[in-house]
């Protein structure tokens, strides 16, 4: 079954994708009370509407130029339960709640890639996947230093 005709079609369905992340995001920070979890949230969200801007630009020239680079998974989020979403979150509650959506994220990509036969729409749901997985390195490296280190 092939989802996606082309590359126009893939860069819509992640613009809707980044859409719906800052969305979420900017929700969620417009409910938590804690300022640090809030501060989180926003730059969150600032990211995923980079992400759409940038899509809305992107090309065929512009995927060509892009390389994948291996992105280290401190595989933090795999050993965590997901949590569901509260304005009462705890600033780690907030970070394993990033960390899962981007997983999440990473995967949706990933799994796109068998739903079309076109190579530059397989290479752009590469690269997404590629900076979902950079997006959980982060949070994972947040979450090492600011609450596995003050454990």
């Amino acid at each position: 079954m092939e989802l996606f005709k082309n590359l126009q079609e893939v860069i819509a369905f992640a613009i809707d994708q980044e859409e719906a992340s800052f969305q979420l995001y900017t929700r969620a920070a417009g409910m938590v009370k804690a300022i640090s979890s809030r501060k989180m949230l926003e730059e969150m969200a600032a990211q995923e509407l980079g992400h759409k801007r940038l899509l809305q630009g992107m090309d065929k020239e512009r995927i060509a130029t892009y390389q994948v680079v291996k992105v280290p998974d401190l595989k933090i989020g795999d050993y965590l339960v997901d949590v569901k979403y509260s304005e009462d979150m705890t600033y780690q509650q907030i970070l394993i709640f990033a960390m899962k959506a981007e997983e999440r994220a990473a995967r949706l990509y990933t799994s796109a890639c068998s739903l079309t036969s076109d190579p530059e729409a397989i290479k752009m749901l590469e690269l997404l996947a590629n900076e979902e997985k950079k997006h959980k390195f982060i949070i994972e490296s947040l979450y090492d230093d600011k609450v596995l280190a003050e454990n």
